[in-house]
């Protein structure tokens, strides 16, 4: 079986992962692209500030069938976009930056790859965000020797 047919089976089974980080053009070609990769981080930024999975919105009406991108474009065009900030989020004197995170992952999920930013862009926008807080590039982020441990995910991330 020739290396297409291999991953083109692979991605219609959904072995790889779930279809909601795949950006549409990768869909519609199986060609990767840079852009289709900030799209799938878009993705993955969305489900940190919303808290919901890219293929089921709880937040949403019954009726939503679609995805969480589809959710956020919709929100976005009735002018709610507030609305998909995970309410555990809401009220910890960040409520501005977690509407420019929101931004910056809703830049990264724009329908046509032209229209996404690059991601070293991504990364400037979310670093400045994270600035406002003294949170920079020299904070250290280390992780244990063991993380079998179960107690490592408490360990994770230690700021100076």
């Amino acid at each position: 079986m020739n290396p297409v047919d291999t991953h083109l089976s692979t991605f219609v089974n959904g072995e790889f992962g779930d279809l909601g980080y795949v950006a549409p053009e990768y869909a519609r070609t199986l060609v990767a692209t840079p852009k289709g990769d900030v799209y799938s981080f878009g993705v993955v930024l969305l489900e940190l500030v919303t808290g919901e999975r890219p293929t089921h919105i709880t937040k949403a009406p019954e009726t939503f069938k679609g995805s969480l991108v589809e959710w956020i474009s919709q929100l976005s065009d009735d002018g709610k976009l507030h609305d998909a900030i995970d309410t555990s989020l809401v009220g910890n004197g960040v409520d501005n930056e977690l509407f420019q995170f929101l931004k910056v992952a809703c830049n990264c999920v724009l329908p046509t790859p032209k229209e996404r930013p690059a991601m070293f862009e991504v990364y400037q926008l979310l670093r400045a965000i994270g600035e406002r807080y003294n949170f920079t590039t020299e904070d250290e982020i280390s992780m244990p020797s063991d993380t079998s441990d179960v107690g490592y995910l408490e360990e994770l991330i230690v700021a100076r």
